[in-house]
């Protein structure tokens, strides 16, 4: 093993490293570009690091790690988190299990399709990037939206012409959610055909 991937290996470890940039690298080990790209190559042919795309890598050997802690990593610099089917599905809200992750960001609607699988984002105004926190599941550390902040943003997006997304189907007379902070939170979006929908389906 080169020196350089066995520096690497300690930084990773010392500070705790589980998604990162080559620019990361270079902060954290004072590595020239072309060297670490070199280091990194290598780590991920052995299957240490996983890359993500041209830039990003994933901790290989990081406990725990979740394709959730990608969404804040590939929407950078524009804020983003996990929520629609994803989220509604992480609470129990939907019993259908999304193939790709879902989330939304207040930059441009893109689909990645990483190693560690797809992930599909779609764009809020940045006034309603809120309603989300850090949860954290073993090791893994992700932002994900109150189960009424996904169900409230899924709503808004599947009124948008065109839109590929539907609510789902409810499958109880009502949607397991508080109803009180289901209709604060909608009064927020000032969506009034959000407010309309609210009231006929939700």
């Amino acid at each position: 093993m080169s020196h350089s991937t066995a520096d690497l290996l300690g930084v990773m470890r010392d500070h705790r490293l589980r998604v990162f940039t080559t620019s990361d690298v270079l902060t954290l080990t004072g590595m020239r570009r072309s060297a670490a790209t070199h280091a990194l190559r290598r780590m991920a042919a052995r299957r240490l690091v996983v890359r993500v795309r041209r830039g990003l890598w994933v901790n290989g050997m990081a406990e725990d790690l979740s394709p959730y802690e990608l969404v804040r990593h590939l929407a950078a610099p524009w804020p983003a988190y996990v929520s629609l089917y994803s989220a509604l599905a992480d609470y129990g809200v939907v019993q259908e299990i999304p193939h790709v992750i879902y989330a939304v960001t207040a930059g441009r609607t893109r689909r990645y399709h990483t190693p560690l699988g797809g992930l599909h984002f779609h764009h809020l105004p940045a006034r309603l990037i809120w309603g989300y926190a850090m949860k954290q599941v073993g090791r893994a550390v992700f932002p994900l939206a109150e189960p009424e902040k996904a169900l409230l943003d899924l709503a808004y997006l599947a009124l948008t012409p065109r839109s590929p997304l539907t609510l789902p189907q409810r499958r109880e007379r009502r949607w397991p959610l508080n109803a009180a902070t289901l209709k604060a939170y909608a009064a927020r979006f000032e969506c009034p055909p959000l407010a309309a929908l609210l009231r006929l389906r939700l």
